[in-house]
């Protein structure tokens, strides 16, 4: 009887692993895929133009706070300043600086929220194809060897790039 039951089980276990080795699987590079897409290309070029806007707003601001350090230190060395005034100025300039900083961490967090904002469309319509190729083709894994590289070998038959980038109309 423990017989049957170790052959039953042994047989159970040797047709899970035949299942196993029977599941097709495929490869693709999404990196390259994302780099050929002209969405990609029209949210880079928006992102570019963003970025420009911003850094000539934060040069402006950067510029303003250094005429007015210089025109500080020039008036201080002067001995136009009285203390109250100088305090004053210290004060300002202090209030500058904030403003600067804080300008950058607002245009770093936009420009970020501008980028999410572009590219998660633009990775979903990526992702549904790759989907799409993995129903159609039979596919029970597709692995993306530009995350995780850590497939060694793989035949080139099973490269699915071409597929999604079909299901893309690329």
């Amino acid at each position: 009887m423990k017989t049957i039951k170790i052959l039953s089980f042994l047989l159970f276990l040797l047709g899970s692993v035949n299942m196993a080795v029977a599941q097709k699987m495929g490869y693709t590079n999404s990196a390259a895929i994302l780099v050929e897409m002209p969405d990609v290309k029209r949210a880079d070029s928006e992102l570019q133009a963003l970025q420009t806007q911003l850094e000539n707003e934060g040069k402006k601001k950067a510029d303003a706070f250094q005429a007015a350090y210089e025109k500080y230190v020039q008036d201080a060395q002067a001995g136009l300043l009285s203390a109250v005034e100088d305090q004053k100025r210290q004060q300002q300039l202090q209030q500058m600086q904030q403003e600067l900083q804080a300008f950058e961490q607002q245009a770093y967090e936009k420009l970020a929220k501008k980028r999410e904002e572009l590219y998660a469309p633009i990775l979903d319509k990526l992702q549904k194809a790759i989907d799409a190729v993995g129903k159609e083709n039979g596919y029970a894994f597709i692995f993306d060897v530009s995350t995780l590289n850590f497939i060694l070998f793989a035949e080139e038959a099973d490269d699915v790039t071409a597929l999604v980038k079909g299901k893309l109309g690329m």
